[in-house]
């Protein structure tokens, strides 16, 4: 989903993420967790409203459905702090920043029946940061886990008086060799 100045109803949608990492132990339970992700992002949003036509003299009414989807590859460093539940149980605490860059961004209209790339067509910024946090529970090998993004970089185009800022909510799922 995306936060920011946008007319609409801005909605979430299903977003993912896939990637691998490394997990640098500096103590015994704190550790550094540095990754390379593919990360789509995105959001949906619906407008309507309505516009007097003076050479019929009329009131319309329109309706406008706008999805957008960033796709980015992007590196998160996150500090990491484990709590033993038990021995076969263990609760990371996670956060830190990410550094992204878009790749690739769908945008969709059904106004004006358009759609088109919106870093190569549109002038959308691609570098994206922001803050990664999360908590994972670790069985052995197998990690489950939520995390939260929210950048801070506004991706809207420079001459756009809009800003956009990417946040998801990520369901994780991991093995660790």
């Amino acid at each position: 989903m995306c936060t920011g100045d946008i007319n609409g109803d801005m909605k979430g949608k299903f977003v993912g993420k896939i990637g691998v990492g490394i997990e640098k132990p500096l103590t015994h339970n704190f550790s550094l967790m540095p990754s390379l992700e593919v990360a789509l992002k995105g959001t949906k949003c619906s407008n309507e409203g309505s516009y007097y036509d003076d050479y019929y003299e009329n009131y319309y009414t329109y309706s406008v459905d706008e999805n957008l989807s960033p796709l980015y590859i992007q590196i998160p460093v996150l500090g990491a702090y484990r709590f033993n539940l038990s021995d076969d149980w263990n609760l990371t605490l996670k956060a830190g920043p990410y550094f992204a860059y878009g790749i690739s961004g769908k945008y969709e209209n059904s106004y004006y029946n358009d759609d088109f790339d919106i870093f190569s067509d549109g002038d959308a910024k691609r570098f994206d940061a922001g803050v990664d946090v999360g908590v994972d529970f670790e069985y052995h090998r197998f990690v489950f886990g939520l995390e939260y993004e929210r950048g801070f970089v506004s991706f809207a185009a420079s001459d756009s008086d809009a800003s956009i800022y990417n946040q998801a909510v990520y369901v994780t799922a991991g093995y660790k060799f």
